[in-house]
């Protein structure tokens, strides 16, 4: 009896710390991304990204082709300066759904000279900050590296490493294997900001 008692304690209190392991976690997301918002300061309607209307989606095969998924996209989008030594795999933008409307991200497929794969995503809106919460990672010990003159976000989980910073236009990812742990502020270096313009 005495066994059953005590089995049924541990169970409730194992449930217990659970439910407040999970409250936690998501209360520390949620402080992450506000901390990782800019200060917007005597924010106003004119300040408000519109929302998007619905195109078709576009790809890339080509680094060549680069210059159309840019050309497509309402704010600048992030990729490797050239000369970086990585190599292109390939593009698309595409429409998202999201709380505030229709939202757009293109999504750049690139390689290290060893062959590892990243990720670099360009988000419209910069307010789309429900992209971050469709996967399970948690925030890291380690800060983020600098991505175009702002500190990133650096979370992780079991296999990958994901940074994260947000411009006043723009929100802006960058997925890397965890092996490249160590090398993601020299990867970063290499990163910047591109538009085309209308000449």
């Amino acid at each position: 009896m005495a066994k059953k008692k005590s089995g049924r304690v541990k169970r409730i209190v194992r449930a217990v710390l659970g439910a407040i392991l999970g409250a936690a976690a998501l209360a520390a997301l949620y402080l992450g991304l506000i901390i990782a918002q800019p200060a917007q300061e005597d924010a106003d309607a004119d300040t408000v990204q519109p929302s998007l209307t619905a195109s078709p989606a576009l790809t890339a095969n080509e680094e060549s082709d680069l210059r159309d998924l840019v050309a497509a996209f309402p704010v600048p989008v992030m990729s490797f300066v050239s000369g970086s030594g990585m190599t292109f795999v390939s593009g698309e933008s595409a429409d998202f759904s999201w709380s505030g409307g229709i939202g757009r991200m293109v999504t750049l497929y690139w390689q290290t000279e060893s062959g590892d794969p990243l990720i670099l995503r360009s988000v419209y809106p910069a307010a789309a900050l429900e992209i971050l919460s469709q996967a399970d990672y948690h925030f890291s010990a380690q800060a983020g590296p600098t991505l175009f003159g702002l500190t990133s976000v650096r979370m992780e989980n079991d296999e990958t490493v994901r940074l994260h910073a947000q411009t006043d236009t723009g929100l802006y990812i960058v997925i890397a294997p965890s092996s490249l742990s160590g090398r993601l502020s020299r990867i970063a270096q290499s990163i910047q900001l591109f538009t085309v313009s209308e000449d």
